[in-house]
Order: C-alpha cells, then structure tokens, then sequence
C-alpha cells in the first residue's frame, strides 16, 4: 500500500507519502517570504518558525479533507481502515467506493466541502485579526490568510469535474443516480472531464499567448493530464465490461496453500520463489483464522542468510494494511483492492475459513479466459 503510516484517528489509520516532506517545506518557504513581506520587523527565527506553522497546518488541513471522505464512508456502512493524505487532488487506491451511487455521491462532496469551510472561516478569522496595530496580530492574520488560500485552492481544484478529482466522481455519481447505470455514470465523468481538461489547455495557451510562458505552459499541461484521465476511464470500462461478470470466486486460486506464523522463513521461500509455483502468495493463519499474507516480493526483500532464523510473522503483512476479500465480491471490486494494497495477493475467506486467494496471475488468467471465451462466441455467432 501507498504511504506510510504516522498516526490512527477513530481507527482510520492515517498514511502519507514521502513526497509531503518536499511539498511542507515548499510551503513553509513560500509562507516565510509572504510573513516577511507583510510584517518586516519580526525577526528572521520568529517568520522561519511561522512558515513552519503554516506548512504543518497546510498538511493537517489536507488531512482532513481526506479524512471527511473516510468518515462520511463510515456513516454510510463502508468499513474504511485507512486513508493516504493527497495532495491537491485525486484519488488513491484506498480512498473509499461505494456501491450506491447516492452514497458515493457523498462521500465524493464531502472533502471539497470541508475544505471550502476551513478556508472561509480562516480567512474571516485572518480578516479580523489581521487588521489589528501590533507585530502580532498582523503575523496571526497573515498566517490565517494564507491557510484560507491554501485550503480555498484544495477545495476549488478538486471540484473540478474532471476523474479522478473528487468533482469528477461526484459527476459519475450524479449521472448514475439519475440513470440508475455505472456505465452511463462513467460516461458522464469521462466526457466532463475531456471538456475540463480542454478548456484548461485553452487557458493556458491564452496566458502563453499574452507572455505568461512558464505559467501558460503549466495550466495546458495540467489539462492535459486531465484529457488523459479522461482517457483511462474509458479504457477501464473496457475492463469493466471484459469482467464485469465475473466474482472473485470466479478467479481466486483454490485450495491454497498456508503457512504459520512461528514458522521460520526457509520452510517456504524456496517453494515461493519457484518459477514453476503456481501462485505468488501465501495465507498465513494461525488456527482458522487468516493472519497475514506473505508474497513474493516479501520474501525477495530478505536476504536469503536470514531465512532460516525469521519468523514469517515477521515478514508477513497483517491487517489493517491487509484486507481480506469474500468470493462473492465482484472481480473488479478484488482488482481495485489488490491494487490499493500493493501486494501480490490477498486472501479470500467466507465464514471465517481461507477459500482462496487472488492474485494478479489468477485474475490475468481470468481475463484471458473469458476473453477467449468472448472470442470464440463471436466466431460461431458470425459463421
């Protein structure tokens, strides 16, 4: 899974990627020279120590923008254990998916919502004190100012309706409500967001016009990430239409193997690593229960001297990070999952009792499977 982890929030756990150390220190930088500017005779430690306030508070205020999406997941019965903190905009893999459209629609406003708020009520606040006499208060009013700036520019960037921004699953949500069709939902947010992306490439090339080169350059090409997006949803639906039919049950190894925790690590390396293995993880339970997953990649991160004294409750990946699957979910929604999680498989449990497990050499056989099958129908229908 993308990120790590740094704290746990009503028992979400909260994940960051490394780039937010780059992006806290760009802000804190850009802060101190907006401080400065609006209070000069603070000294040089006191603005470094704001800027640093306000990239820390940038970071927090992002937070919670994803964390609304979570906790609006929660109240609408979608069991979400953690959320990566982006940027300024877009989803991840484990941002939270609902299955009904109304709820998706919610969970997708959320964010944008919390953040457009926190920015208006930064700036009322930053307004009011701001315009005091003193050093202080100007310092204070600033800070706020540019937090409300910030967060303003989280909120209005990702209602743009273009996927994967929250307004562009909030269009696909909206167009499935209304037809009651997916298909027709992912239509809507692939168009919205062709039209997005060309009127940002529009903008950008009037301000490359008028002399704003680097600026111009910038703005067109973030429009055109956006008409690529708009691409991908497109190819996806291709996927979705290859297997949309199809369950996990329908994909998942069978009768897998497992392996216990106190076991040392040589006892299953070798037979892991095998070319000729016809799986890439295995189930690590303990009793009945599953207790982690230990893939191939897991394994090739430890140097082989250490296999025969590691544990494989040492090398596992457990819950929260390790999600377990039911062999009645849909294929898609186990590809979703097995690629948010970053690991070469994941369990597949009913009633408590390993069933399988789904790994992307499974779901690429299913796929070539039903594609044959496709193909072969399509050749008896025209003959």
């Amino acid at each position: 899974m993308i990120g790590v982890p740094i704290a746990r929030i009503g028992g979400i756990e909260i994940r960051v990627q490394i780039g937010w150390i780059f992006v806290v220190a760009l802000v804190a930088v850009l802060a101190v020279g907006q401080v400065a500017g609006a209070v000069p005779e603070l000294s040089t430690p006191i603005q470094w120590f704001l800027g640093a306030v306000v990239g820390v508070a940038f970071f927090v205020s992002a937070m919670a923008h994803d964390l609304a999406h979570a906790l609006v997941a929660r109240r609408r019965g979608i069991d979400v254990r953690s959320v990566v903190v982006s940027f300024f905009g877009g989803t991840t893999p484990t941002d939270p998916r609902s299955e009904v459209a109304r709820d998706e629609l919610a969970i997708a406003v959320s964010g944008p919502i919390v953040s457009l708020l926190v920015g208006l009520g930064l700036g009322a606040l930053g307004l009011a004190i701001g315009g005091g006499r003193s050093g202080i208060a100007r310092a204070v009013g600033e800070i706020l100012i540019i937090l409300a700036v910030l967060n303003l520019l989280i909120g209005l960037v990702n209602v743009i309706p273009a996927y994967p921004m929250d307004g562009g699953r909030a269009v696909r949500a909206a167009a499935w409500a209304r037809t009651g069709s997916v298909r027709r939902g992912s239509i809507a947010a692939a168009t919205s967001g062709r039209l997005s992306g060309l009127l940002v490439i529009a903008i950008g090339a009037f301000l490359f016009a008028t002399g704003e080169i680097s600026n111009g350059a910038m703005v067109a090409l973030s429009g055109w990430f956006l008409v690529l997006s708009s691409r991908a949803i497109r190819e996806r639906m291709k996927v979705d239409d290859l297997i949309g039919g199809l369950t996990i049950g329908d994909a998942m190894e069978r009768n897998p193997a497992s392996v216990n925790p106190g076991l040392t690590v040589d006892t299953m390396a070798g037979q892991l690593l095998d070319p000729e293995s016809p799986t890439t993880a295995v189930a690590v339970v303990e009793g009945e229960a599953v207790v982690g997953i230990v893939g191939v990649r897991d394994v090739r991160r430890l140097r082989r001297a250490m296999w025969p004294t590691k544990r494989v409750g040492d090398v596992m990946v457990a819950p929260p990070r390790l999600q377990l699957l039911g062999s009645g979910q849909t294929l898609l929604e186990g590809v979703d999952r097995l690629q948010g999680s970053g690991l070469d498989g994941l369990p597949v449990v009913d009633d408590g009792r390993l069933v399988g497990i789904l790994t992307r050499r499974a779901i690429g056989d299913a796929v070539r499977e039903k594609s044959g099958a496709t193909a072969s129908s399509g050749r008896r229908g025209r003959f």
